[in-house]
């Protein structure tokens, strides 16, 4: 038998490079250990990603942690004084208290632009403070400012900011860019709309834990943006206006308050996808979110919605029914299966007679608001008493999909239901959820294989094919 040979090894350093440019920056590290000629390889990948989580341990005394930090930065500096590449293509930076570290930030982004770099992301925010959202969180405040000589850097197309401030005044020459992400700092309207002028590529837009005083009304303004996404950001209190006129907008998501706006309106003529999420608010709103979906739920062909949606909008007086004329082809639905969602579940089967595909995300309950339940209303029996045959169960459904199925008997009753409902339905997924137990998890698995066994002979659909992971 001949020996193995290292292939890899015999290729040229070129293409070798990249290689290592197409994979994770850490992951590009780790190819030094796989032999001798590897040891220098990743020194040439054109994406370097600089994240201090992977050298700072959660866990840790204050004393290791420092030390950890140390380690890091060092082994950041020591990267960029030996790397050999002329041009680098992403470059991102992400640490905690950059004030302390001026001096090695300054450097990094230096590097960077000398370099030529093309995709620009500084990420300066607490990671701690990601992972939970109150309604009055704190307005907080850029930790850095981006150094003056970036600007001049006209080559960029995609800068992600966060907590790292910009002066609009000096937008001017981001000719190139074409998506910009800005969080954790307050971000001015006029500062979006000198992007949008000045940045005639920009065609994505995204905004996250941001803070302003102004209403959100980019009414005027004829954008070319394609995506937008506003994640949990914070307008002035009973904001009045939530207005965006861009003809071409594909994807639209919104996460956060709806904050009493008397308008929030998405102006596009192309809209895909649209994706909103409430479950962080903490009032009901009814009239709100049913003039939403009429105003939306027509627009895009994709709608993700919260169980908060799920909860209030049958609390309002338009009975559960709109008006068919949905394009809705793929719905996601995030719910409990709580008695104070299903309603608004229906609502939406009702609402989306073009549905073809629908994704069930199984959640803990999180309840908001108390529904009007009908008269001897009972969750156990209501897929069978209540849930009908929509038209898009009879003519259009053909693919369900259910993630985090816990075998609980509300989850059972409606797949149940679209199993013997769904008359032209020809893939469900059951995605169990996993448990730490690797004997619960196979008891599970096993009940609903047994349970959909015996399902299959009531199925409308003689074409269904159920699958369970």
């Amino acid at each position: 038998m001949a020996p193995s040979t290292d292939k890899f090894s015999s290729l040229p350093h070129s293409l070798l490079s990249t290689i290592v440019s197409l994979i994770p920056f850490r992951e590009a590290v780790r190819t030094s250990i796989l032999s001798k000629s590897w040891i220098d390889v990743f020194k040439y990948t054109s994406n370097i990603e600089f994240d201090e989580a992977s050298f700072v341990k959660d866990g840790q005394t204050y004393q290791i942690r420092q030390a950890q930090r140390k380690a890091f930065l060092e082994f950041v500096l020591l990267w960029i004084a030996n790397h050999t590449k002329t041009v680098v293509d992403k470059f991102s930076l992400r640490l905690s208290f950059p004030g302390k570290v001026k001096r090695v930030v300054r450097e990094c982004i230096t590097f960077a632009t000398k370099h030529g770099v093309k995709e620009l992301e500084l990420d300066f925010s607490d990671p701690t403070l990601d992972c939970y959202f109150t309604t009055n969180y704190t307005k907080h405040e850029a930790l850095f400012e981006l150094p003056s000589h970036v600007y001049g850097h006209t080559c960029l197309k995609s800068l992600k900011l966060f907590s790292c401030s910009l002066v609009e005044a000096e937008l001017l020459n981001f000719h190139a860019l074409k998506e910009i992400s800005l969080g954790w700092m307050e971000v001015k309207l006029i500062t979006i709309k000198t992007l949008l002028s000045n940045c005639e590529a920009l065609d994505s837009l995204s905004l996250k834990r941001c803070w302003n005083s102004d209403d959100f009304d980019l009414r005027e303004e004829n954008l070319r943006l394609r995506k937008l996404v506003v994640d949990r950001c914070m307008f002035k209190p009973n904001s009045r206006y939530f207005i965006v006129n861009a003809p071409n907008l594909r994807y639209f998501y919104y996460s956060g308050l709806n904050n009493n706006f008397l308008v929030m309106d998405i102006r596009s003529l192309m809209m895909e996808e649209e994706a909103l999420d409430f479950s962080v608010e903490y009032e009901g709103h009814a009239l709100f979110l049913y003039k939403l979906v009429q105003d939306h739920i027509s627009g895009g062909s994709t709608l993700t919605v919260c169980n908060y949606f799920l909860q209030v909008v049958p609390t309002g007086g338009c009975r559960l029914r709109i008006p068919h004329s949905s394009n809705v082809r793929s719905l996601t639905i995030k719910t409990s299966l709580d008695q104070n969602e299903v309603l608004g579940i229906t609502f939406l089967l009702n609402s989306c007679p073009e549905l073809e595909h629908l994704t069930i995300k199984l959640g803990i309950p999180n309840n908001y608001w108390n529904c009007e339940l009908p008269d001897n209303f009972n969750l156990e029996r209501f897929w069978t008493d209540h849930a009908r045959a929509y038209n898009c169960m009879v003519d259009a459904l053909k693919e369900v999909e259910i993630k985090g199925f816990k075998g609980s008997m509300n989850e059972i009753h409606m797949i149940t239901y679209f199993i013997t409902i769904g008359r032209v339905l020809r893939k469900m997924t059951i995605n169990i959820l996993k448990d730490d137990v690797a004997n619960q998890d196979e008891s599970l698995n096993s009940y609903c294989r047994d349970m959909i066994e015996t399902l299959m002979s009531q199925r409308a659909s003689r074409d269904l094919e159920i699958s369970i992971y």
